[in-house]
């Protein structure tokens, strides 16, 4: 699918697509002044599936958008390029061949930060995913699994590669505590190692990392991780997503947005440039 605007014209992925579909049979419905607990029954459907959709966290069989097109009184030409985009809303994403060892929660995160052209983060216990060594991400994934076996967390770190090479040309801004590179995480060969490779990321210019210093005191994020997505065009609503261990929740509302905006603003304030962030990561290499 590709989107047009403000003369820009974008490809989009099946994240994206989902939320876009879910948001034009959410006018529909409200079009016609029915509620999701009404058309759920029509449709023999749980209200909270419906409700799914419309948010866009679940894919869409084409004959449940035909069916919900009748019930609206859609026209041809939208019940046509609603199915037509439910088709491509279910597109393989690169993530579905790790579903032995990616959440079903994760997969949708996964689909949307695809999608997403720039991306803003806070991290607090760990070094972000999209920057971690192999290392790294076998001995993160072996503490929080210490059951599975060597393939496992060797998939883990295959899913985590392919994650980060499919976000190299995005617009990265990552704030990290201090605390998160200096917990010794797997060793400290492989601390030094995850060290000198936030440095090459960042003398290379793939992203822009900034580390929190303890030194900043306390400061606007202290609540909690959390990534801020934006997506290329104008007319897709950016949103923040907040993990914990058992899913992800997703905030979308312009209070939400604005609110972790300003979170994200005033805390870029507090940490420390590129250049500094260099600086105390040599420091603590020195210690590995």
């Amino acid at each position: 699918m590709r989107l047009v605007s403000g003369g820009m014209t974008t490809s989009l992925g099946p994240g994206v697509r989902r939320r876009v579909l879910g948001k034009r049979l959410r006018k529909l419905r409200e079009k016609r002044g029915m509620t999701t607990t009404t058309v759920s029954k029509r449709m023999k459907m749980a209200q909270p599936s419906l409700s799914r959709i419309e948010n866009g966290r679940n894919a869409i069989l084409t004959e449940h958008v035909y069916k919900l097109c009748e019930i609206y009184g859609a026209s041809k030409a939208e019940t046509t390029r609603l199915i037509r985009l439910s088709e491509q809303s279910r597109e393989r994403g690169w993530w579905e061949s790790y579903s032995d060892v990616i959440s079903d929660w994760f997969e949708i995160y996964a689909s949307l930060e695809s999608d997403a052209e720039r991306i803003l983060l806070y991290e607090s216990e760990f070094v972000p995913g999209m920057f971690q060594t192999p290392g790294y991400i076998r001995a993160v994934y072996r503490a929080a699994h210490p059951e599975a076996g060597d393939e496992a967390a060797n998939r883990a770190v295959d899913l985590r590669v392919a994650r980060q090479l499919r976000l190299e040309d995005r617009s990265i801004t990552a704030l990290i505590n201090e605390g998160a590179v200096r917990r010794v995480v797997g060793g400290s060969s492989v601390m030094l190692d995850q060290v000198r490779h936030l440095i090459d990321v960042i003398e290379r210019q793939h992203a822009d990392i900034r580390i929190m210093p303890f030194a900043a005191g306390a400061h606007a994020a202290m609540s909690g991780p959390f990534n801020l997505l934006k997506f290329p065009d104008a007319n897709e609503i950016d949103l923040v997503y907040v993990e914990n261990e058992r899913g992800g929740m997703y905030f979308e509302r312009p209070e939400d947005l604005a609110r972790y905006t300003d979170i994200f603003d005033r805390a870029l304030g507090l940490a420390l440039a590129p250049e500094e962030s260099v600086a105390l990561l040599g420091k603590i290499g020195e210690e590995y």
